[in-house]
């Protein structure tokens, strides 16, 4: 599993990110700034590039990208990224209700994106195709079936779960992807997670990728996550903890470190000081918080399992997680 880290915005943490290289997703619409002065950058960084077209930024503000000026910018570039995501349609208008018509359309025309972004590109293995839930899966299939002229087929299918649905409703509309990638004739097609909220979701489906801002949304709530285990809970990847020093009269989360019995608090300093901090560190700090749920998230994938169905082709609606 490869955890991309999106909004990485926060010069105070910056330097231990890039010192430990951690892969990362940039949008090329709100982040060239970011991205050209990684790329021109002397230092050579091992850590994993995703960068995205800023499809759904610029959805929200009724732009229009323009796709060769995208395609030029990640040629330019192509050697320093590992994947870059197509420009791709979100229906409709944005905060207005879609229609019939704009989910039909809009899979068309991300479709005819993907293919002139392939043959644009330096480096078609490195493009993400996308596939929107809500769409129809005739389109998933043809991505899966389609045979271009060179006889390769796409080598990366992004699924992308609507982010106003319930977590069950997302895993189910992965799984049912799954379940089409697993019967076509590309069933090893790599995968990737786009806007993962769920660790533990990741656990139940095969992605070969994700890309999270759980980790730095947690902290702009003052929470930080934490081993469940602490908690005596071996089931559950991990808990979201209150610790900031708003938490103590107003807290976030059901668990807060302020209102833990002694026995609890002192499992979670020994681990605050295995990983480098303590709890007034991270009671004042956003950034202490976020380097501390990204050095859990970092070890959440160096010791992540599997933990899903080994065949998604017969799933159905008794298969839950």
């Amino acid at each position: 599993m490869i955890l991309y880290y999106a909004s990485m915005n926060d010069n105070a943490i910056a330097p231990w990110v890039h010192e430990n290289d951690l892969p990362l997703l940039y949008s090329q619409v709100n982040d060239r700034g970011v991205l050209n002065r990684r790329f021109n950058s002397p230092k050579v960084t091992n850590g994993k590039l995703f960068v995205d077209s800023g499809a759904h930024s610029a959805h929200t503000k009724g732009i229009q990208l323009d796709v060769d000026d995208y395609m030029n910018f990640i040629n330019k570039n192509i050697d320093k990224l590992d994947v870059y995501a197509q420009v791709d349609k979100i229906p409709g208008v944005y905060r207005k209700p879609k229609t019939l018509q704009d989910w039909l359309e809009a899979p068309a025309i991300s479709w005819e994106n993907y293919k002139y972004m392939r043959a644009h590109s330096a480096d078609p293995s490195k493009l993400l195709s996308v596939f929107h839930q809500g769409e129809s899966f005739d389109w998933l299939k043809n991505m899966c079936e389609y045979e271009f002229e060179d006889g390769e087929r796409i080598p990366y299918i992004g699924l992308s779960p609507r982010g106003d649905v319930s977590l069950r409703q997302k895993y189910d509309f992965c799984a049912k992807c799954f379940s089409v990638i697993q019967a076509s004739s590309n069933p090893n097609v790599k995968t990737h997670a786009l806007g993962a909220t769920s660790l533990k979701m990741l656990e139940q489906l095969p992605f070969y990728s994700a890309d999270s801002t759980t980790w730095v949304l947690v902290s702009a709530f003052g929470q930080v996550w934490v081993p469940s285990t602490l908690f005596g809970d071996s089931e559950s990847v991990g808990v979201k903890l209150g610790i900031s020093n708003e938490n103590k009269s107003h807290p976030t989360s059901t668990q807060c470190y302020w209102f833990e019995n002694k026995k609890i608090r002192d499992r979670l300093d020994e681990y605050f000081e295995s990983i480098d901090t303590s709890a007034e560190k991270l009671a004042e700090s956003f950034s202490e918080r976020s380097v501390a749920s990204l050095k859990f998230c970092q070890n959440w994938v160096k010791n992540y399992q599997y933990k899903g169905l080994k065949d998604f082709r017969t799933y159905g609606s008794k298969a839950l997680f």
